[in-house]
């Protein structure tokens, strides 16, 4: 059995987040960051990573409203995304799921919804956006593109409350995994 954690991210970890989104989230064509997106959510304290060995298996980012949750896939199923989420629970959750953008022929025909995941873990569907880039150089707010003007982020809310009381203790997590 390992021991895995989920920790707050500090100035240390960006490249090897930068380095794990990039090989698993943006690979699934769900999205990409850049390493200054990575360190000014990291700078906010908006970063979480799911640690094992010292290798990053999982990475949240966002705090009332996550904009990235990505898990290796060798470690999906034992709940680290799960436990990513409820760390500190979101008021809303923002995900790509619709493949558009520059994705390869082999990103869009293996592209599958995360819905499933989200709505299994106590969120539901609220309404459909455009993509938001949460963070531009210069910029304080973030903005909205409407590439193709398709509004292929989906929108979840804590089921049955409009805005879901956050947890205020516990930023650590520790759990076993048997592989």
């Amino acid at each position: 059995m390992k021991k895995y954690q989920i920790i707050v991210a500090d100035q240390t970890m960006v490249k090897d987040i930068v380095k794990f989104v990039d090989s698993t989230f943006t690979k699934e064509g769900y999205g990409f960051v850049t390493s200054a997106q990575i360190n000014t959510e990291v700078k906010r304290g908006s970063v979480w990573v799911a640690v094992l060995g010292g290798e990053i298996i999982g990475v949240r980012v966002g705090i009332n409203r996550v904009y990235n949750l990505a898990v290796h896939p060798d470690y999906r199923g034992y709940g680290i995304g799960r436990q990513l989420i409820e760390v500190r629970p979101p008021d809303t959750i923002r995900v790509k799921a619709i493949p558009v953008g520059n994705l390869s022929k082999e990103q869009r025909d293996n592209f599958v919804p995360p819905v499933g995941f989200y709505e299994a873990i106590g969120y539901e569907y609220d309404h459909s956006d455009y993509a938001r880039n949460f963070w531009q150089k210069g910029r304080t707010k973030a903005v909205f593109h409407k590439i193709g003007k398709i509004k292929h982020i989906q929108i979840f809310q804590k089921k049955g409350s409009p805005k879901q009381a956050r947890m205020e203790t516990g930023n650590e997590v520790e759990s076993d995994i048997e592989l």
